[in-house]
């Protein structure tokens, strides 16, 4: 045991060990990414169709540059003739998985350096972007459902908050 302690963060408190913990599951998610679509289908399950409603490609614009390209088939008019997809590319999860390593890699250094006001700042910050970036794919793109996975990240995200939000003189030298 001696051994390993000498590798945790010594601040005091437990927020330290609670954003290494989450920084090494933040890792093994951001390798699977790299590795398997599986898991971030499990997060964006929504199924799209092309968005219908889209004027013509023209000189001035292209349907397919729009980010309103595809729409939940859930509420398409056209749903029953096209063929539904999901957004989780390749593309999409490595995007996600360099996202997730360079936050886990910010909690990281973070928990050995809490007592440095900018680090404290952006890592809390990290939270508040996972937070709405899952927030937004429930509740506007409608890309993720609020269940499973969703609302572990929705936990976690939402305690870091809260706890870094309320300890900040604790940790913080001013």
């Amino acid at each position: 045991m001696d051994a390993l302690q000498a590798y945790l963060p010594p601040a005091k408190g437990y927020l330290p060990y609670y954003m290494l913990v989450t920084s090494i599951l933040a890792v093994g998610n951001s390798m699977q990414n790299y590795a398997t679509l599986h898991y971030s289908r499990r997060l964006y399950s929504g199924l799209f169709v092309p968005n219908s409603s889209l004027p013509a490609k023209t000189a001035a614009f292209n349907p397919d540059d729009s980010t309103q390209k595809l729409v939940p088939a859930s509420t398409a008019s056209n749903s029953k003739e096209a063929r539904t997809q999901d957004q989780v590319t390749p593309l999409a999860a490595r995007l996600f998985g360099t996202y997730t390593i360079i936050s886990a890699i910010v909690r990281i250094y973070a928990s050995y350096n809490l007592h440095v006001a900018p680090v404290y700042n952006i890592t809390l910050w990290t939270y508040v972007v996972a937070l709405a970036h899952f927030g937004s794919e429930c509740l506007v793109y409608k890309t993720a459902k609020f269940a499973g996975p969703v609302v572990l990240t929705f936990l976690f995200a939402s305690i870091g908050i809260g706890w870094m939000a309320s300890q900040y003189s604790f940790y913080v030298e001013l």
